[in-house]
């Protein structure tokens, strides 16, 4: 019974993943300025939403809306406001069978109100706060969030702020002093992407002569998207480094001041997510690690440097309003020195410069591998895998005719060396281990298009329907003639070379079973740039799953007389072969699967999968417990296991009318759902385009519309 609690940990392993969850942000953003003249004073609200969404206007229209109106509160010492007074809202008719019918007000894109106050303290600070509670919708998805924030006086702003000031209000309180340069430009913020942070003017200082820079900025207002690309030169025997937070410098030691961006202008929210710096070069920076051992490294750039920022856009864009602020360290091999520079569009910039396919994100999240290894799963979840794959062969037929022939084997080896084997059984190991490392790094070419062809799951799966078959006693399963006379003359031999023979045997027996998680790790190592990197996760990942198979067989060969005195197989025996028959059976169905979704039969959908796994483990637990009450013997394991399979089939049956399940079953092991075409051709509510980028976006932009990717993998 303890492979079937094996076999549970051998699939929890195999499908670790997880995927923590984003934080959500308020799809809503206010800038607040005021001034202050005399006894008047006056504010102006600039409220952004974000392109896709809406939020309620103050008041919702008609009796029957359902929303969260607008609600503000504006305060200030010494200072009285009056109500804010909005443009016309947006007008939505809503006729729905369930909601009934009415309308309601909401706003969109960048909205500007304004309010007056009476100052009744002389000398009043121009200086207010306002708190906004609302909602945010969306008709994309049908969502709608709460919408709650804070937002301070940030000065006078400039005078385009002012140009709608209504007439009703009178006259708006005058800031000679103000004009329509920044006051005070948001930074990017690292830790909140699209949460500007206040920092002070650009400091205008005078250019170091060792750095120069332009900057160019492009709109596209089909998909309400900017970017700004600062192009710096770097002179010659200098460099820079990578930024924008000391994490992108690389070593946790190493020492340097990170090249980071400040970008404001009018209806754009920067978000530093969107930075993208090229690939770094390593430098070693010559000072022993106090962690680790070595050298501490930094990441560095030099000559031409292109850094690219994107951002939302609000509003109609202003390209002439884009300033950017640049700073960070240059070096040479004599000293370093601080450097800033503030600078202004140059235009829209050569197409070269937005051409960015070899470029990497920056960012705490990109690491040294760069984008790549996002794709892949992280390498200690890759070796966990490893090794509940290597723990699930161990439990398949196709290895337990090496069982009897390496006690037979080491049996004549310890009479013939009166009992030390602990060389051969090393080498043993050695053999098994090497020989899996040797397909991982000679036959991956050939074996990655095979592993996952609709063909090669078909085999497979026909081959775990024959051992299923084999254990449930239909069917003999004798050791080859060949592989016997291999081992015989393998124990004949004796010797490193006859036990290193015997590793490569076991190797080759147990392919079959082995074939699904050399195609899983092969297809994970495929998807990098066949660097050194990726050639180590195959020696590594092939290497912890052939020591996972490797490991039972070596204490075999150290114990071959206590393994022989052990009780022959019974009534236990029987009854675990039997239920991994079950086991194979299900596992048949999975690579059957993958052949239906490729060849598109529409055969095996995810609610037949999920019923046909019900009814196996389900068969298979009532079979434990019919074995327990047959015995007439009490067996609390045997029972539990069998307790145990029977809610693993009601999990799976919870699954088959579409409720969803955790991501270790539903990742790995699910086909999706089938969707049968219907006889009589419905339009579709949404346009599909299949295969051709181009063609998707080019729609989308000419219908104004978002574009979902899907990007669809078979096995």
């Amino acid at each position: 019974m303890t492979r079937f609690s094996l076999a549970l940990l051998a699939l929890g392993l195999s499908a670790l993943a997880s995927a923590p969850a984003a934080a959500q942000d308020n799809e809503a953003k206010a800038s607040l300025y005021t001034r202050v003249e005399g006894d008047r004073a006056s504010a102006a609200l600039i409220l952004r939403v974000t392109p896709g969404w809406y939020v309620y206007h103050t008041e919702l229209g008609h009796p029957d809306a359902i929303g969260t109106p607008l609600q503000l509160e504006l305060s200030s010492e010494g200072i009285e406001w009056g109500e804010f007074v909005w443009p016309a809202p947006h007008v939505k008719q809503i006729d729905d069978d369930l909601l009934g019918k009415y309308t309601y007000n909401y706003h969109v894109g960048k909205i500007i109100a304004y309010a007056t106050g009476k100052v009744t303290t002389p000398g009043a600070a121009n200086a207010a706060q306002l708190h906004l509670v609302g909602q945010t919708c969306t008709d994309l998805t049908g969502v709608c969030v709460p919408y709650e924030e804070t937002a301070t006086s940030d000065g006078g702003g400039r005078d385009k702020y002012w140009a709608g000031w209504p007439e009703s209000l009178g006259t708006a309180a005058s800031a000679a002093t103000v004009s329509d340069e920044p006051s005070a430009p948001a930074t990017v913020n690292p830790q909140t992407p699209g949460r500007p942070l206040a920092l002070g003017p650009p400091t205008r200082t005078a250019p170091v002569s060792n750095v120069s820079g332009t900057l160019w900025a492009r709109a596209d207002e089909a998909s309400e998207s900017v970017r700004a690309v600062i192009q710096l030169e770097v002179a010659e025997h200098y460099h820079i480094y990578h930024g924008p937070t000391t994490e992108d410098l690389g070593h946790p030691e190493a020492i340097g001041t990170p090249t980071s961006v400040t970008l404001e202008s009018e209806d754009v929210e920067w978000d530093s997510a969107r930075m993208r710096m090229p690939t770094p070069e390593r430098a070693d920076q010559g000072i022993p690690a106090h962690e680790g051992g070595g050298n501490i490294w930094i990441n560095t750039h030099h000559g031409t440097v292109r850094i690219e920022v994107e951002g939302l856009l609000y509003d109609t864009f202003d390209p002439t309003d884009v300033i950017a602020q640049v700073k960070g360290q240059v070096c040479d091999d004599n000293g370093c020195q601080n450097w800033a520079l503030a600078l202004e569009v140059s235009g829209t910039g050569p197409d070269e410069a937005f051409a960015w396919e070899s470029a990497v994100q920056a960012g705490p999240d990109a690491g040294e591998g760069g984008a790549d290894d996002e794709s892949r799963p992280s390498l200690f979840k890759f070796l966990l895998a490893a090794v509940g794959w290597g723990i699930f062969t161990l439990l398949m037929p196709c290895t337990y005719p090496m069982i009897p022939i390496t006690i037979s084997f080491f049996t004549k080896q310890a009479d013939a060396r009166d009992g030390d084997v602990l060389p051969l059984s090393i080498t043993y190991g050695v053999g098994i281990v090497s020989v899996f490392i040797l397909i991982g790094l000679v036959f991956a070419p050939v074996i990655i298009p095979f592993a996952t062809h609709p063909i090669t799951n078909i085999v497979i799966g026909v081959l775990f329907l024959f051992f299923s078959l084999v254990l449930f006693g239909f069917i003999q399963l004798q050791p080859p003639r060949r592989m016997m006379e291999v081992a015989g003359k393998a124990s004949a031999t004796g010797g490193y070379l006859g036990v290193f023979m015997m590793g490569a045997t076991l190797v080759v027996t147990s392919f079959t079973c082995t074939a699904p998680f050399v195609g899983t790790l092969l297809g994970s190592a495929a998807t990098g740039q066949g660097t050194g990197q990726d050639v180590l996760r195959i020696v590594l990942g092939m290497g912890v799953f052939g020591l996972t198979m490797a490991t039972p067989f070596v204490f075999l060969s150290l114990v071959p007389g206590k393994i022989q005195q052990m009780p022959q197989a019974g009534e236990w025996m029987n009854t675990l072969k039997v239920f991994l028959g079950f086991v194979e059976v299900a596992a048949s169905l999975k690579f059957i699967s993958n052949a239906d979704i490729v060849w598109n039969w529409g055969i095996l959908g995810r609610d037949v999968f999920l019923a046909a796994w019900c009814v196996i483990f389900a068969a298979a637990g009532i079979y434990l417990l019919m074995q327990v009450k047959k015995s007439g013997k009490p067996n609390p394991r045997q029972s539990g296991i069998g307790v145990m399979t029977i809610l693993l089939a009601g999990y799976f049956g919870y699954g088959v009318p579409g409720n969803a399940l955790d991501e270790f079953v539903t990742t790995p092991l699910l086909p999706p759902y089938v969707v049968f075409e219907s006889a009589s051709p419905n339009k579709a509510a949404h346009t599909i385009i299949k295969d051709d980028w181009q063609a998707a976006m080019t729609r989308a932009q000419a219908e104004g519309k978002l574009v979902l990717v899907n990007f669809t993998g078979f096995t």
